[in-house]
């Protein structure tokens, strides 16, 4: 399975963490580190197993080996629209009377349409949204904590990274019912001015 990794991402990854591995996107810069954050856009590097000698059948089966934190589907599916830029894919992520708290500190959204039509006007003012890279998940019953970092080009052409905390409510068909983000709007603003 190493040998499916490209050589510079197992010498800069170990090899144990380059099975884990997640494609990196050039001229993005980390907030942190000024390293180039992992994305994890769904599709983002397919290998095709052949089942060759497993003694299975698995032709054309494919598996990513791009890779999240394990997280409820709803929750999976809010991170992998940002990182495609979906709005549409984004919203469907809550319930129809969803909330959504971004940031905590500010007037919630109320309801899916009104969160669809928030994250469209939003993503109106980057080109491109790289998107919000899960980091770490935590779910316990109906409730799951994710730290993340994201990344986006704004239309002006400054860059813009941070980082913060999501917690999450899903209701009992799974969607998010109240989602709260939790980061610094002072500092992501600041990156704009």
């Amino acid at each position: 399975m190493e040998n499916d990794i490209p050589i510079g991402r197992r010498s800069l990854l170990g090899a144990g963490a380059a099975v884990m591995a997640v494609p990196l996107l050039a001229g993005t810069a980390s907030a942190h580190s000024g390293a180039v954050p992992p994305q994890a856009a769904p599709g983002a590097e397919q290998r095709q197993s052949h089942g060759h000698g497993s003694g299975h059948d698995h032709n054309h089966e494919t598996r990513s080996t791009v890779s999240f934190p394990a997280m409820p589907k709803s929750v999976l599916q809010f991170f992998n629209a940002s990182q495609v830029a979906d709005a549409d894919a984004w919203a469907d992520a809550f319930a129809s009377d969803g909330v959504f708290h971004d940031p905590v500190g500010q007037a919630p959204m109320q309801g899916r349409e009104e969160i669809r039509t928030r994250i469209k006007a939003v993503l109106t003012g980057f080109d491109p949204f790289l998107g919000i890279t899960p980091v770490e998940a935590y779910t316990v019953g109906d409730l799951v904590a994710v730290s993340w970092r994201g990344a986006a080009v704004h239309t002006s052409g400054k860059p813009v990274n941070w980082s913060g905390i999501n917690v999450y409510q899903l209701n009992d068909k799974g969607l998010i019912k109240e989602a709260w983000a939790y980061f610094s709007l002072a500092a992501f603003q600041a990156q704009l001015a």
